[in-house]
Formats: structure tokens, sequence, C-alpha cells
């Protein structure tokens, strides 16, 4: 059975920041007023059934489905990560010929491609992957005050942009400018530099006193970090040149955006000791 997913739905269940994505339940029909909210932001819209599998919509149904509210939608189930709806044969690096047998030494560069597992792009991507599950872990931990504040949507962007650039390295598309909420990055630049301005309180030095949040926020920041480093092993040549400055930004704005949210964090925490004093 159908349900339909209006604006308002979004609203309270999404940060809905330009450029991220949403996933719906395989059920859900999107409103067009809906539709045209995710339009204009142009954020993707992804489907999942009960059983985890990832779908989106078929060619030429979207149309037809808007101007009827939803309507009977056609499916097409796609790969998680790179939204390919085919598998392809996947050929050696190094002899070019195809695999058909993958080998433990060896993992996809790309969906036409394996390589040795330690491919210093394979290596970037590991890095990003820890960073993603940290981003998971420390929105999973917010307690109940944090759920309710704006850090929980900056996080939930956060993650998002994460996955963006690790589709974007996969895919070798380009990757949009990262956003927190209605923050672009020169704002989460200026925020994480200059705190005592915006913030009212001078920059932190992460200690235990600080509590479990911001903990778990540096960690976070701290992978991220190591993942730009893993990024300029891979996108830097010897002559200096950025071969992948929208990647090298991105990371680079995102551990900043992740200090912000530890900054917020903290002038929250002691904003609560007072009012309770």
């Amino acid at each position: 059975m159908s349900i339909f997913i209006t604006e308002s739905w979004l609203r309270d269940n999404f940060s809905l920041t330009p450029g991220t994505e949403v996933h719906l339940p395989a059920t859900g029909r999107l409103t067009p007023s809906a539709w045209s909210m995710l339009d204009e932001r142009q954020i993707r819209v992804k489907y999942v059934d009960e059983a985890g599998r990832m779908f989106r919509e078929g060619e030429g149904t979207v149309p037809e489905s808007r101007e009827e509210g939803g309507g009977n939608v056609a499916l097409v189930q796609v790969h998680p990560l790179t939204g390919s709806e085919q598998r392809h044969a996947a050929n050696c690096q190094l002899c070019g010929q195809e695999v058909k047998y993958k080998p433990d030494a060896l993992t996809h560069l790309d969906s036409h491609t394996l390589t040795p597992k330690n491919d210093p792009r394979i290596k970037l991507r590991g890095k990003l992957d820890t960073a993603i599950a940290y981003a998971v872990w420390a929105q999973a931990e917010l307690n109940e005050r944090e759920r309710q504040s704006v850090m929980a949507n900056w996080l939930a962007d956060i993650r998002s942009s994460l996955g963006n650039v690790l589709r974007a390295e996969v895919t070798n598309e380009l990757l949009a400018p990262v956003r927190m909420g209605d923050l672009d990055e020169e704002a989460i630049h200026r925020l994480s530099h200059d705190p005592l301005h915006y913030f009212g309180h001078d920059h932190i030095v992460p200690e235990a006193t600080q509590g479990a949040t911001i903990a778990r926020l540096n960690l976070l920041r701290a992978h991220i970090r190591e993942a730009e480093v893993a990024a300029a092993d891979v996108y830097i040549d010897r002559d200096f040149n950025v071969l992948r400055p929208d990647l090298m930004q991105a990371l680079n704005r995102l551990s900043s955006a992740v200090y912000v949210v530890m900054l917020l964090s903290h002038v929250a925490s002691l904003e609560q000791s007072a009012d309770i004093k």
C-alpha cells in the first residue's frame, strides 16, 4: 500500500540541505509540492524496501507521476553507493583481462576495473568509510536535547556530505561544494576561524571535562583530517598540482564543519550549566 510523502513530512525527517540525498520507503510516493522542493534543492531521491534493497525511479516515469500526485512509479534497483542499475564486467588493472572470479587481494576501483587492495585510492576510501562510521556513531549518541537542536541537522549534513565525497571518488563525478544547513563553505570557514566573534567563545582544545559528545565529535574531525591527508597522497602530484580540488576542498571544509558543531555543543553546554545554577 502506497503512502504519500508531503513537504512537511520531509522537513520533519530530513535536513534538506541542497545537494544531499534522501532515502524514502519503497512504498512512499511524493506529492507534487514535495517533488518541487526536492527539485529546487537538487536533492537526490532513492527508495529502500524492507529487505534493504535500494531503488531509484525509472526513466520517463517522473513527470507523469508528479502530475498525478505520486501515481504508480516504476522503481529500478540500483547499487547503494554508485547508483548504477547494471553489473559490469571487471577487468584487471594490470593486464586488462576480464576477471570472472575476484581474488581476495583485489577489489573494485570502479565498476569496470579491479585493483590491489593497497592501491592509494582504496586506502582513501577506507579512511572515508571510517569517517562515515564515526559520523553515524556521533549521530546515534546524541542526547534528547541535542537531537532537538540544530546540531543534529548539521551532523546529518556532514554525514551526507561524507557519503557524497565517497561516491564522487568512486564514480569520478564532480563534487558539489559542501553545505551545512544554511551555511556554505565560506560561512563554515569564517565560523571555524573566529569563534569568539560568532559564538562568544574562543577556540577550544578538546579535553575530558567537555563531555562525551565533544569527544566523539573530535574523533570524527580527526578521521576526516586523516581522510584529507590520504586524499592528498592520491590527488596532489609531484609538481604540487591538485588533481581533484573538489575532493580536497570538501574534506578540508568538513573537518572545519565538525569543529563548528563542537563549538556549538560546548557553548550550549555552558549555557545549560548557567541556567541550572
